[in-house]
Parts: C-alpha cells; structure tokens; sequence
C-alpha cells in the first residue's frame, strides 16, 4: 500500500515496521526507534503541503527521510550536535524544530498523531540529555502564579522523574482598548523552567501575538547553554538565552518583571553555565 495514503502516524520498532515505500539510507536502516509521519491533508485544489517522513534514532545520529516522491534528500545530524528542540502545536498543526551548529530542520505534522510522537520525542531526549536527575531542594518559583493553560503546558513537557529545580512566569496580559472601537487584547505569556537537565521556555507567543489555543515549547540541555541574562534592546528587555551554534532565545519580559526574571537567570547559570567549560 502506497504510504502517501496514510493517515495515522506510528512508531517503528525496526525496518520491518516502516513502509515498504521509503528507501532508508544504509546507515540508517539499522534503527533504534523511529516514527511515521503521514503527509499532510490536502487543501481544496487537492494539494499537500509536506510529504511523509519517517524520523529515527540510529545509534547517535538523528536522521528525518522524507517519502521518495518528494525529490528531497534525507537529512541527518549526530546527536550531541542539536543544541535545541522546538515543539509547537495550534489546534491539528504541530511542528518539530531541531537546531544546532550547521543543521535545521523542521518537521511538521498533524497533531492527530500527537501520541507517537511524544513517545518518540520521549526516547530522543533520553539519548540527548542522558538521565533524569532528582531535584533536591524545592524548585524555587519566581514571577506570577501559574494559569491552568501553562501548568498544564509544563507537566505534559516533563519526563518522568523530570523535576522543575527553578521557574519564572511572566502571564498573559490582559487590555482594553475604548476608543476608537471597544476591543479586549491579549499579551502572550512565557514561562521558564531548569530541570536538571535541560533549560525550558514555553510561550504562547507568536510574532507578537497570541495563540490561543496553542504553545511553542523550546528547549536546550545545560550543557549547549552559553550564557543567559536579561538585557536592554531598542524595543524593551528580553531575558536572552545564548546557545551553542545557534541564534539566541530573545524572550520580551515587562519592565515590572525584570527582577525577577535577574534572578532566575542568575539562579539558572549557578549550574547551566558551569557545565559549559566554553563559558568559564
């Protein structure tokens, strides 16, 4: 059956279980894990706008093939390369981001097929960050209160035993405007968290506005982490994260929030920083 008629994702265990239909690379067809990606759904002139693909673990590299009838090669990068992941879903459009020094590659996909791809996500940052380690001291909180829609947003990201060791929230902000129209504006949200593992930030933002009925979650391992500190800009402050071999996280924080957001930088390099020899 041809792959392109598929409408589910799945896991692959080994090349027995991928569609007979992709042509795996040698050096890939020895796979640890793996996840089939159906294409996307056709618009109303019966177009797609991504092929299907396959991603997998094999050994300590990462590759992502793309269905034969594509005309696009694989791409593939060793593990400890990737410096970070972008996982961002609105309503069935979701996105996998992978970057590091020479290599981006985004992947998207119906979030119909959410389950798989968590449990593939699951084992990818097994391999990338190495084990979870157990907080010892209560996690330290900074910012506002959590709302339900990004409390829920940091439990469904960590992994089991992943504990948050420190957080800042900036919330959504409401406003007003009553002239010339009566109208009710969202700013979005950011919330920050270390683990013992990796840097986190979720946000519903996105270009300057809000998703509401999604989330962008980005997040790099200690290790890649450079330097991280809030800044002036000509457009306001940002906590800005430094990453190895790539472009920073800027992330806009409001003026009142700066403290915060001082501390919890300060709180996150005591262990971020130190583990990069680079940044000493």
């Amino acid at each position: 059956m041809n792959s392109r008629d598929y409408i589910v994702a799945f896991e692959l265990r080994s090349a027995a279980d991928c569609p007979n239909d992709f042509d795996l690379p040698r050096a890939a067809a020895s796979f640890d894990s793996g996840v089939f990606l159906p294409r996307d759904d056709p618009d109303w002139f019966g177009r797609y706008a991504y092929p299907p693909r396959v991603l997998l673990l094999s050994g300590n590299t990462f590759w992502v093939v793309p269905h034969p009838s594509a005309k696009e090669g694989p791409c593939h990068c060793e593990i400890e390369r990737i410096s970070s992941v972008e996982s961002g879903h609105m309503l069935l459009k979701g996105w996998l981001g992978f970057r590091g020094a020479g290599f981006h590659c985004t992947v998207p996909y119906n979030t119909r097929g959410h389950p798989p791809v968590l449990r593939f996500m699951r084992r990818f940052r097994g391999r990338w960050l190495g084990g979870v380690e157990q907080a010892d001291t209560p996690p330290v909180v900074l910012g506002g209160e959590h709302d339900v829609k990004f409390a829920n947003a940091l439990e469904d990201e960590l992994d089991p035993g992943e504990a948050v060791a420190a957080g800042f929230f900036q919330p959504p902000g409401e406003f007003r405007r009553r002239w010339p129209l009566r109208r009710t504006r969202w700013t979005p949200g950011d919330l920050l968290a270390k683990t013992g593992s990796r840097l986190i930030w979720i946000t519903d933002r996105d270009r300057g506005s809000r998703l509401q009925y999604g989330n962008v979650t980005s997040y790099a391992p200690l290790r890649a982490v450079r330097n991280l500190g809030v800044a002036s800009r000509e457009d306001g402050w940002h906590l800005r994260v430094d990453l190895d071999g790539e472009v920073s996280w800027l992330i806009p924080i409001e003026i009142e929030r700066c403290p915060d957001a001082e501390n919890f930088a300060s709180l996150a390099k005591q262990r971020a920083v130190n583990l990069n020899p680079r940044t000493r």
